[in-house]
């Protein structure tokens, strides 16, 4: 059966996707901020022979030929920035299949990992669906939950939902599929389900309640998007902050600014309503330590 995959990054999906379908063509849908474009995919595709394709329209009459001419029997999808249209839905004969980070109907959308750690969602999941025209609203083949532990990274989380629960479906759906015994079952669709909507960084400082919030949710929150979320006031920090890495935290009594990052016996932290969050800050070089570090190595 021949599949052509749809993705925007190299990852553990696709190499085993390589590795167990008849993959005859890849297609990198573009990224919703252009700064993040790199040629990884492309470099990928080169090295092996692997016919190509930058979508930047998901129904574009060129995008539409050059798959006719692969023939493929299904399309695969996971992370992708835009819907795909009828007109390409209706190309492969057994249809278009997408790996979605949770348990539909629920965050339906482009940023489900970020609400299932607002929301505290301890038990999220993966799901292997038909595309439709709506936004992850086609009929469910597999879906299943894992245990989320408290603090678990994106890293962490990403691992174990995806490389390993999300593959081991998707690998079993895409058999199904070739076999033509595949489930399909109807999702549930009304008005109660959230979009798992992006938030913007003008958001940022406004989605934790550093007050009345429970301290393990908010550190819960912290560790899982620490590599992008800016929630906190870092005024009273002196220097450039590059990235900060979230530890441990204390429940005790904070006299301090609720929100703001502080630094107290060589230890950085972000004051909460009950207690301390513990961080490590990594600074950005200024232009003189750089020079006088290379002035050193050379």
């Amino acid at each position: 059966m021949k599949v052509v995959f749809i993705t925007m990054e190299v990852t553990q999906v696709l190499h085993s996707l390589l590795e167990s379908a008849k993959v005859v063509g890849l297609v990198e849908s573009k990224r919703k901020n252009p700064s993040k474009q790199t040629n990884q995919l492309r470099d990928f595709c080169s090295e092996r022979n692997l016919p190509y394709y930058f979508m930047n329209d998901g129904c574009s009459v060129n995008f539409e030929n050059w798959l006719k001419e692969l023939e493929p029997d299904l399309i695969v999808i996971f992370g992708m920035s835009e819907l795909l249209k009828k007109n390409i839905i209706d190309i492969p004969k057994k249809g278009c299949i997408n790996l979605h980070p949770s348990l539909l109907p629920k965050y339906r959308g482009g940023y489900p990992i970020f609400w299932m750690y607002y929301h505290f969602d301890l038990n999220p999941g993966v799901t292997v669906h038909y595309i439709d025209e709506g936004e992850d609203t086609g009929n469910i083949i597999y879906q299943e939950s894992i245990n989320l532990p408290i603090g678990a990274t994106e890293e962490e989380f990403f691992d174990n939902l995806i490389n390993k629960k999300g593959i081991e479906l998707l690998l079993r759906a895409i058999e199904d599929i070739e076999k033509d015994c595949a489930p399909s079952i109807q999702q549930q669709v009304d008005g109660s389900t959230k979009r798992a909507r992006q938030i913007r960084p003008e958001q940022y400082k406004e989605i934790i309640d550093w007050e009345t919030w429970d301290i393990v949710r908010i550190w819960h929150l912290l560790r899982g998007t620490q590599n992008w979320l800016n929630v906190f006031d870092l005024s009273e920090i002196q220097g450039d902050i590059k990235k900060w890495r979230i530890l441990n935290y204390s429940c005790e009594d904070s006299p301090f600014e609720l929100g703001k990052v502080f630094k107290e016996d060589s230890q950085y932290f972000v004051s909460c309503g009950q207690g301390k969050i513990y961080m490590e800050l990594t600074m950005e070089q200024s232009e003189e330590v750089k020079k006088g570090f290379a002035k050193v190595v050379g």
